[in-house]
């Protein structure tokens, strides 16, 4: 063999072994990134997992069975319906007993400071009635 010859052989090897060294690198690269991304993504996954008492919540809630969660305020509010509701029956009870005028509350007050608007009556004639009237105090 001659020494072209073998410097030509080496030479090919090394192109070959050159292309695939670069082919190693990049799929190297390309694994330690998917590596990565599924590291960051199992975190991920971990802190937004659905735990078995939050699976249970849901359950209870849909099942009708779950208890609500601000019932101290829903009661308050309750207390405060009931006693606004009295609080409007009273107004009601001394408006019907004062007449149409202004309108007290039961420690003698008036109703938030103001005069209950007065009640509208209804018209005495219809406006052909009125009309009729007129005509006739006029003399025709």
């Amino acid at each position: 063999m001659s020494l072209d010859g073998l410097r030509a052989w080496i030479g090919l090897v090394e192109r070959k072994l050159t292309m695939r060294t670069r082919v190693f690198l990049v799929l190297v690269a390309l694994a330690v990134g998917g590596a990565g991304a599924a590291i960051v993504l199992a975190i991920d996954a971990q802190d937004n997992a659905v735990t078995k008492g939050d699976l249970q919540a849901v359950r209870d809630e849909l099942a009708g069975t779950a208890a609500p969660v601000e019932s101290t305020g829903a009661a308050e509010l309750e207390a405060e319906i009931e006693a606004l509701r009295s609080e409007v029956a009273a107004l009601r009870e001394a408006s019907a007993e004062n007449g149409p005028g202004e309108a007290q509350k039961p420690d003698g007050g008036t109703a938030g400071g103001a005069s209950a608007p007065p009640e509208r009556q209804p018209p005495k004639a219809t406006s052909e009635e009125a009309v009729e009237e007129a005509q006739g105090k006029n003399g025709k």
